[in-house]
């Protein structure tokens, strides 16, 4: 451990884990004889390349007020692994069964250039409740998370988020749910989306996202992203959203509020694009708008063959919604202005 007036720093190899790290900087932050100022002061963290291991059946826990920044040696995801197994099964409820979870006292999370994996493999149905398996839980509505060149894999709700978070060339992967939380505004730009198979087998349905964002907030935002998808059965339906089922107008959060903005979805996917589970699942704002619900502008197809198309809109669900041009520069100002408050 390294300590000044700006930061505490520490280098990860096989001597020191990441879980040991945060542990030293919280006892740290406690200690006014170590920090010059333990609210202000940056806890800064730097992985070797290399895998490095999380706590088995156990979520690395950061809580702290100091901004924290985790990166690689070298900022390549593919170089740089942080893995364990966690999930629903282990300790019950989101914030207990992730990798890694900041808590509700964190102000500012940079994550960049290494790869942060749950290697959770399903063994039993999805309506058990055992089967989720966060790679990363952010537990914080007022605080803000940026991800960049990262990579984030699982198969059940691979990440969580609240609050604030914007995530920059980074890739995603999952089955169910895998980007999912009661968030106010979630950015994904520049980044890759991919579904992959379900290890029980062919011909189950696969969902991106579940979104439960705040009454009336932006939810999350798909800017430039691209969704693939594996072959998960010919009678496999994959969508890019489906909701949960409980959101209304007075409720505080579970509004179903995702946008793609010139996106580029593979054919693997339905081209429906959301879906309310054949009416069984209440949507919430029941037809997007510019700020809120289900919308797309200027997503295009991706064809096995390698051919991109313009989606067709009719073939949109019922709740889904186009933005005009109007639209999307009235959405584009609310994410400025939410970039120059929070990101």
């Amino acid at each position: 451990m390294n300590s000044d007036l700006n930061e505490i720093r520490f280098e990860i190899d096989d001597t020191h884990t990441l879980a040991q790290a945060i542990q030293d900087a919280t006892s740290a932050g406690k200690n006014k004889n170590q920090l010059a100022d333990s609210s202000n002061q940056t806890i800064h963290i730097i992985l070797k390349d290399g895998v490095h291991a999380g706590l088995e059946h156990e979520r690395i826990f950061y809580n702290l007020a100091n901004p924290l920044i985790i990166e690689s040696e070298s900022n390549n995801a593919d170089s740089c692994f942080l893995k364990s197994e966690n999930c629903e099964a282990f300790h019950k409820d989101t914030e207990n069964r992730a990798v890694i979870t900041f808590g509700e006292n964190c102000t500012n999370v940079t994550l960049r250039g290494f790869t942060i994996e749950n290697t959770h493999i399903k063994t039993m149905d999805d309506a058990n409740l055992g089967n989720q398996a966060e790679a990363i839980c952010f537990h914080n509505q007022k605080g803000f998370l940026y991800c960049e060149n990262m990579k984030f894999i699982s198969r059940q709700d691979t990440i969580h988020v609240k609050g604030f978070s914007h995530f920059k060339n980074c890739y995603v992967a999952g089955d169910v749910d895998f980007i999912w939380g009661y968030n106010d505004t979630s950015l994904f730009e520049n980044c890759h989306i991919h579904t992959i198979k379900d290890n029980r087998g062919s011909d189950r349905p696969a969902y991106v996202l579940q979104s439960r964002s705040l009454n009336s907030r932006p939810g999350f935002l798909f800017q430039n992203c691209t969704f693939t998808a594996d072959d998960r059965g010919k009678n496999a339906k994959i969508y890019i959203g489906r909701s949960q089922g409980t959101g209304k107008k007075d409720s505080v959060d579970r509004w179903d509020s995702i946008a793609l903005i010139n996106c580029t979805v593979s054919e693997e996917y339905d081209e429906a694009l959301w879906t309310d589970e054949d009416g069984t699942r209440a949507v919430y704002p029941e037809k997007g708008s510019a700020l809120c619900g289900w919308r797309e502008f200027g997503t295009k197809i991706q064809h096995k063959d390698g051919t991109i198309s313009e989606y067709d809109t009719s073939k949109q669900e019922k709740h889904g919604y186009t933005m005009t041009e109007n639209d999307l520069s009235q959405l584009q100002k609310e994410i400025e202005t939410t970039k120059s408050k929070h990101f």
